[in-house]
């Protein structure tokens, strides 16, 4: 099959500039229940230092620091690495600014999931993740490909590009595919979708200068990063498959990805959820099995 190059091709991570080398986290860790740590621990998240913490529940398993490969020290003892991280969790789930950017694990508008384990760009680091530029299916799932989510949709359904059925054009590009996403589809990625996104990874970025529309898949975008949301070169401008998508902004009183609480209208009565879902600061908020997005709550695909 001829598949297309992705027609951006310019620029590198926030990561790959500073050389950083990332270690993809392996499947089995991809299922863990991260969420239920972070809530039993949050005490750990606020310091420094090597260090064992105790649980109370003796049917959980023992964990060793999974970055440095100490043994576990003691019966249902778990090790936090030496910045602080909860070891062997991903960098959108550990409780620590992995790029240093000053936003941690929810709050930095590239961490697109509580199993994303690149926190310095909108890849994953998920093997195998969002591998296709023509082909999408649910942006947060954590794989590729439709077979577990029913979604798929042809990239020029999204972006903006004029040229977009040129550039990719294996498969062929039938503007009469861009309807209502299925309700599997729907039912299967939507919980997982981010205020601000829609269920392929179209999403609302914001910073001082305003927020865009744009597309933040690595296979099409791979020089798309938070420092670049209005440089359409690197990150190109989208339309939402809006039957799936989460909003955020204006009226909704809802945040968007990068967006101070001080920017929606005066009418919010502060910043609220989809849904009337529940709030957060940390993950450490929400119930077990969610994950904290701008300010809300959302689930993760398992």
């Amino acid at each position: 099959m001829d598949v297309p190059r992705p027609m951006l091709r310019r620029g590198l991570s926030r990561a790959q500039r500073s050389g950083a080398s990332r270690a993809a986290a392996p499947r089995a860790a991809i299922a863990s229940p991260w969420p239920a740590l972070v809530s039993a621990f949050a005490i750990a998240l606020g310091a420094c230092g090597s260090r064992d913490i105790a649980l109370d529940d003796p049917s959980d398993p023992a964990i060793g620091d999974a970055r440095t490969g100490d043994a576990d020290t003691g019966p249902d003892a778990i090790r936090t690495d030496a910045g602080g991280c909860l070891a062997g969790q991903p960098q959108c789930a550990n409780g620590c600014d992995d790029d240093l950017d000053g936003t941690t694990d929810g709050a930095d508008p590239e961490c697109t999931s509580g199993r994303d384990d690149d926190e310095g760009s909108f890849a994953t680091g998920i093997p195998g993740d969002n591998m296709d530029p023509v082909k999408q299916d649910c942006f947060f799932d954590g794989n590729s490909g439709q077979g577990d989510d029913g979604c798929q949709r042809h990239i020029c359904c999204l972006l903006d590009d004029p040229d977009c059925a040129t550039i990719y054009h294996s498969p062929p590009f039938d503007p009469a595919t861009c309807t209502a996403a299925p309700q599997a589809c729907i039912d299967a990625c939507a919980p997982a979708t981010p205020p601000g996104c829609d269920c392929f990874g179209c999403c609302t970025e914001c910073d001082a200068a305003g927020c865009v529309d744009i597309y933040v898949n690595p296979a099409v975008a791979p020089g798309c990063d938070d420092t670049a949301i209005h440089d359409g070169t690197r990150c190109p401008t989208c339309t939402k498959t809006t039957s799936c998508a989460t909003p955020c902004g204006g009226d909704t009183c809802i945040l968007c990805a990068g967006q101070a609480p001080g920017a929606l209208p005066s009418s919010c009565a502060g910043a609220t959820c989809p849904g009337g879902g529940a709030t957060c600061t940390d993950s450490t908020a929400c119930p077990s099995g969610d994950y904290c997005a701008n300010g809300c709550c959302i689930s993760v695909i398992h």
